[in-house]
Parts: structure tokens; sequence; C-alpha cells
């Protein structure tokens, strides 16, 4: 892949200091992502939001990742390696130290904004330093599994490193915290790596799509605006929304008509002619859709079963140890050329597993240790499906569209992430409200049971010595909670029920056009 003589990595580098280099400059900069995973209730207090500005401030972050990657094949072929590394650690160090000083919500989003192009450019030269280093046959398995695996671990390891902080530190400290762990990394990119080695020829930054660029990352950030706050503003009833989705209509023509009129678009729009594309593109937004209701587990051990955040830890745990080991296994089935339909099928199978497990053991009550088993499935299932997926998307498109088909997957990846939160929100919100109306009608005065139960509570707070008017007080408050907690469980598990249903219909259509292609085949 490189077009010198020189290494990037300096002669007397040893290969386990090499991998170490490109793990740490994996791990700082995915740790950003999952910054608030499980902890957003510290950042809410922070900076005064509300829970759905801190989903959008991730949001944000992905969009803008999502809407660099078309820039960044020119900056790697202008910027050597060393430098382009450089430039990621200089702007992630300065938005940290900028987030740790400021309180103002609008600072912070920009923040995040550039946090995101931080990723994306440091992500795309961990890929370049990945590929050259294995053999040409396994480079794509091997340099996918490691690269996603890191993707897929980052939320929970970012998690623990949130909670973790977070019992020791105030909140600002998080990022002080980053800060501090981009030094090693700095020193050894410094120390380790050649400062002239290149990748590719240099090429010019001349015609460059900036606009089409801008017209990419601000539909990004219009689209999980829209996703994020859509239920809080009751969607089309709210003049923002509808004056928001017009923005995403007009620039999305815009970056249409833009993208085939000029000579070196971000994208070639002609991947879209090939049916199995859209197809692998469609399975990308439904992995993320069927995805994301991992953090309704998470709810529910925190807000249902009241568990402090740093005893999930042997949870994420579970989770992580999930998808390492489904991946590295996966890559190795890629390797031998099975099936990739075959596969994908098996891993929304396990996902499914994961959903029943989780109908089984959702209520009330319940220990942190029940969830491990099934966050472990949760993973599993994320490890078979991804390499997959997009083995499936970029291998049915010609060679010269597959960089095309890889920038594009990533976007729909996001719109995945974003209908997720959606879908999330919307079901939540109706599922809970259909419950509270039911158990409205259920507890009256008419009702035996409730006067019997409130009673029993009534005794229970007088055994303590409390008096008459403070026992009722914390009866009737403990029994509001107990109505909460099961309208909670009770949404909790319609979403899961729900998600099981769609989830076999893919499954379904899956099968029948696994068959369709085998008769067609022969």
């Amino acid at each position: 892949m490189q077009v010198t003589n020189i290494p990037v990595f300096k002669e007397w580098v040893p290969e386990w200091l090499a991998r170490l280099v490109i793990f740490g400059i994996l791990l700082t900069s995915l740790l950003g992502f999952g910054l608030y995973s499980g902890n957003a209730e510290s950042a809410i207090g922070y900076y005064g939001m509300e829970p759905t500005d801190v989903l959008y401030s991730v949001v944000v972050m992905y969009g803008a990742g999502v809407g660099f990657f078309g820039l960044d094949y020119r900056f790697v072929k202008n910027l050597s390696p060393r430098k382009y590394i450089l430039v990621g650690i200089a702007l992630d160090f300065i938005t940290y130290a900028v987030c740790f000083y400021t309180k103002n919500i609008g600072v912070f989003m920009v923040c995040r904004f550039g946090q995101g192009i931080a990723c994306a450019l440091l992500c795309s030269v961990v890929l370049n330093l990945i590929f050259p280093r294995l053999h040409v046959t396994r480079s794509r398995a091997i340099g996918y599994t490691v690269f996603y695996g890191g993707l897929q671990t980052s939320l929970p390891i970012a998690a623990i490193y949130c909670t973790t902080m977070l019992h020791y530190f105030d909140f600002q400290w998080l990022f002080y915290g980053l800060c501090i762990m981009m030094i090693p990394a700095l020193v050894l990119v410094l120390v380790t790596m050649n400062a002239h080695a290149r990748f590719q020829k240099k090429v010019p930054l001349y015609q460059v799509d900036w606009i089409g660029y801008l017209f990419y990352a601000v539909f990004c950030c219009v689209f999980g605006f829209i996703c994020v706050y859509g239920q809080q503003l009751n969607w089309l009833d709210s003049p923002l929304i509808r004056v928001f989705s017009g923005i995403g209509v007009v620039i999305l023509g815009l970056f249409i008509v833009r993208e085939t009129r000029i000579k070196r678009p971000l994208f070639d729009l002609g991947v879209f002619g090939y049916p199995l594309v859209v197809a692998g593109f469609f399975l990308l937004i439904s992995f993320y859709v069927f995805k994301g209701t991992s953090s309704l587990a998470y709810t529910h051990i925190q807000v249902v079963l009241g568990v402090d955040p740093l005893h999930l830890i042997p949870v994420w745990i579970a989770n992580i140890a999930g998808i390492i080991l489904a991946m590295f296994v996966t890559a190795r089935f890629v390797l031998k050329g099975k099936s990739l339909i075959g596969i994908i099928i098996s891993g929304f199978v396990v996902l499914g597993i994961f959903y029943v497990y989780m109908l089984t053991i959702v209520s009330v009550t319940g220990t942190t240790g029940q969830f491990m088993l099934p966050m472990m499935i949760h993973g599993a299932a994320c490890g078979i499906l991804f390499i997959p997926i997009v083995f499936f998307t970029v291998s049915a498109a010609p060679p010269k569209l597959a960089y095309n088909v890889s920038m594009l997957g990533i976007f729909f990846r996001f719109v995945g992430f974003c209908l997720s939160i959606s879908i999330n929100n919307y079901s939540q919100l109706y599922s809970r409200g259909v419950i509270r109306e039911k158990f409205r009608e259920s507890l009256n005065e008419m009702n035996p049971q409730l006067g019997q139960t409130v009673g029993r509570i009534r005794e229970v707070y007088s055994v303590f010595g409390n008096d008459p008017h403070a026992g009722s007080g914390g009866a009737s408050a403990y029994f509001d909670q107990l109505v909460r907690t099961q309208i909670i469980t009770c949404s909790i598990r319609d979403y899961y029920n729900g998600m099981l249903v769609g989830l076999v219909v893919l499954i379904l259509v899956l099968l029948l056009m696994a068959g369709i292609r085998r008769g067609w085949l022969r």
C-alpha cells in the first residue's frame, strides 16, 4: 500500500510495539463516542441539559465523523500518516480541554462536532495501518474484525471508564482524564513513526468537494435532530420539526444534484443501481435498529432495580467478551468462505435469543448477575453480524466502487443508529401511556386490593416509629414508585416483544432471499 521505501514505523520498532501504537490511536479516537453511555445523568446535571440534549451530542459527534469520511481519502493522499495522526490528536486534545473549562451547551456541541472529525481521521489512519501488516488473503477479514471490534466495544469500555472516574471525581474530570490518556499515544507516535512515510503518492488538495461535504454533514445533523427531538416536540405538529424537515429535504436534494454533476464527487451514487448493495444498506440499518435495544436493559437495571452504575461493570465486561469472541470466530468462518447470508441469519437468530431471554427476566425484582449472560449473548450477536453484513454489502458492487460502498455504509449505520433512537422514544412513550391508562382503570377505590396493598405498606412504615401523617405520606410515595417501576417494566417487555416480531419477519425475508438466490444460481 505504501508508495515510498520509507516504512511507516521506524526500523527499530518491534511488531508488538507497532500494534500497541495502532491500538492506542484507535482507543483514543473511539472513547469519545460512548462518553455518556450509562452516565447521562452526570452530564445533565453538569451542563443543565435535557436527556435529549445529551443524546443529540452523541449524534452530532457521529454525524460529524460520517460526514468527514467522505473527504478523508483526499487528506490521506496529501498528508503523511504521522502528521495526520498528530492533527487528529491535537483536535481531540483541544476540544476536550475546552469541554473541561466550559459549561456552555453551544460550545459543547461545537466541540462534539470537532471530536467527530478527529475520530474519523484517526480511524481512517488505523485502517490504513492495519491492512498492510496482514497477509493479503486475510487483511480485509482480520483488519475489519480488529477495527469494527474496537468500534463495537468502545461503548462499554467508555462506560466503564466514565463510571470509574465519576465514582472518584467530578464530571469535568472525564475530559481531563482523556487528555492525560492522549499523552502516551502522542509520545509513541512521535518516537516510533517516520515523518516522511506515506500510504499513497502525494496529491494536492485541489477540486475538493467542500460544498458537498457541507451539505452532507449538515444533513446528518438535521436528520439526527429530527430523530432525537421529534417525539419530544410531537413530530410534525411542531413548527421547528417542520422547518428542519424542509431544510433536510432541500439539502438532500441539492447534495444529490451536485454529486451527479461534478467531476470529483464525495460519492459515486451509481452504487444504488446494484440491488444487493441496497439490500446490504437495508441490513445495516436493520442491524442498528435491533442492536439498539440493549440500552433498555441498562435502563431497567439502573432505574427499576436501582443498581448503581459502578455495579454494572461486570455486565459491560460480559458484553465486551461476547463481542470479541464472536467477531474472531466469525472472521474464521468468513475466511473459510462460508455463506455470508447464512452467517447473517445465524446472527439475527442469536439476537432473537437475547430478546426471548430478556422477556423471561425483565421484572421489578432481580439482580445484576441475571443480566450478564443475556448481555454476553447480545454482544455475541453483534459480533456475528457486523463483519458479514459489511462484506456482503461491499462485495455486491464492482471493486472500483468498493470505497463508495464503504463510505455510504457508514452513513446508513448512522441512519440506523438515529432510527433506533426515534423508534425507542416513540414506542416507549406510547407503550407507557397505554399501560398507564390500564393501571388507572384498575387502581381505583372500587378495587379492594388497592386498599389492602396501601394498608400493608402503611403498617410497614408504622413499625419504624413514624407518626400517622408521615407514615401515610411515605406509603403513598412508595406506592407511586412501585406503580412507576411496573409501568417501565411492562413497557420494556412490550418493546422487546415488538422487536422480536420484527426480527422474526426479517429472518423470514432473509431465508426467502437466500432460497431465491440458490434457485437462480442453480
